[in-house]
């Protein structure tokens, strides 16, 4: 497909064994080609504060450039593209947690660059390109005669790489039944599977309800990404399949971020990204909660410099990793910034938190929390015929006690939870406002 993924792929399994100095110069080296090309090639950063690359004398210094916002990339995206560039450019759009989709530009050495960091970060775990690899995944419905080509090229590309699809979309309106999915799978065999967490869970626990043996032969790993991973649904996925599970952190817009090793600890694809914890406009302290910021040094199409995420996590304890592998560790996404409720005393709570306090009355993946811009609260519950005795009083004692005594606290029951466009499922929301950092 005229990529050099394969290629790279074998770089990035030396460069992992380099010293923490050489990936550093290595990354220095690409910040500074970035910042040189987005000043020179992209509108959008021409009128941008960008400092001059030759002042970078240290990975540190990424702090002087300025932030970009989610935003920023939806209103000035072609702006912000290469000008004239010698390659055809690839628009693409999100499929994040939020339902309004963002577009990005991209290219072919993106694409190869994101491919070999996945065949990278799946090597760690004994897969290989050509190991089969099932993708639980949004498919949108190609609408034009060159979205049907595009298509049928992907099914060639997949055919040759071992590789199928289950359209998650299709699962949830109704287009696969999940027998079918499953028929398929088991037709599949598939070595590896990828998929949101959410779809995951939901697509065994309807399996096992219809009485199907989920698990199959060939089956070695699932890897979990594009949504928070519930310990629920951890368990659930390990004991339901009988393997283990492991995570992947990305970007559509930004690319491959970071990938868990054997020991399970998450890391960044230093020779591609640029990972910050910011806090209050300062790197967040080793154990301090932050909002993750990503530069994405590949981005050459559309560069994406110093992009504030919307994701949190807490700053990693810097130490190296049993692993033996220098690239940088992250600590574990705890969730967007609007998935944190907010106290009275104005603490923030992290989604596990309030899943794992609700779970004490309800069963986890039943229930969805909502809170309004006054710090109300609402909770969604699937009717089920197993609810227990007075549960709706029991939630919302269970939520004051979260949340704070004066807050109203409602229950509601529903057929089915929420869903976004692209099928994730957020488990706890909030539209209060300020959300200071604790």
């Amino acid at each position: 497909m005229g990529r050099d993924t394969l290629s790279l792929a074998r770089e990035l399994r030396y460069a992992e064994s380099q010293s923490t100095a050489e990936l550093e110069a290595r990354a220095l080296t690409a910040l500074r080609d970035l910042v040189r090309h987005a000043k020179t090639h992209c509108p959008f950063y021409w009128d941008a504060a960008l400092p001059d690359p030759d002042s970078l004398q240290q990975l540190s210094d990424v702090e002087r450039l300025p932030y970009l916002t989610r935003d920023m990339l939806r209103h000035h995206h072609h702006r912000m593209a290469w000008a004239n560039a010698p390659r055809r450019l690839l628009l693409g759009h999100t499929h994040g947690t939020f339902d309004e989709s963002v577009r990005f530009i991209w290219d072919r050495t993106r694409q190869a660059w994101d491919k070999a960091n996945r065949l990278r970060g799946h090597a760690w775990h004994g897969f290989d390109i050509g190991d089969r690899e099932l993708h639980l995944w949004p498919i949108d419905p190609p609408c034009t005669t060159a979205g049907r080509l595009k298509q049928r090229l992907r099914e060639t590309r997949d055919s040759l790489t071992a590789e199928s699809q289950i359209n998650s979309l299709a699962l949830l309106d109704g287009r696969i039944a999940p027998r079918d999915a499953w028929a398929q799978w088991h037709e599949f065999n598939p070595a590896r599977v990828t998929a949101y967490p959410s779809m995951l869970a939901e697509l065994i626990q309807s399996g096992m309800d219809c009485g199907i043996d989920v698990r199959n032969p060939a089956l070695r790993a699932v890897f979990l990404t594009g949504e928070v991973t519930f310990d629920w649904q951890r368990r659930l996925i390990e004991s339901a399949l009988g393997v283990p599970t492991i995570q992947c952190y990305g970007l559509q817009e930004v690319g491959a971020i970071a990938f868990a090793c054997e020991r399970g600890h998450w890391h960044v694809s230093a020779e591609s990204v640029i990972v910050e914890i910011i806090r209050d406009g300062r790197p967040a302290r080793p154990g301090e909660l932050g909002e993750i910021v990503v530069t994405g040094l590949q981005s050459h199409a559309m560069p994406m410099i110093r992009y504030r995420t919307g994701d949190m996590a807490r700053a990693a304890e810097i130490s190296p990793c049993r692993c033996g592998r220098s690239l940088p560790i992250m600590a574990p996404v705890l969730g967007r910034g609007a998935d944190y409720l907010v106290t009275t005393d104005g603490r923030q709570l992290a989604p596990h938190e309030v899943v794992a306090a609700l779970s004490e009355v309800l069963l986890p993946g039943t229930f969805q929390v909502d809170q309004d811009e006054h710090g109300d609260i609402t909770t969604s519950v699937i009717e089920a015929d197993h609810l227990p005795i007075n549960w709706q009083n029991r939630v919302i004692q269970r939520s004051r006690e979260m949340i704070g005594r004066f807050r109203i606290c409602t229950v509601n029951a529903v057929p089915t939870l929420r869903r976004t466009a692209f099928g994730k499922c957020r488990y706890v929301t909030s539209n209060r406002r300020p959300r200071p950092l604790h």
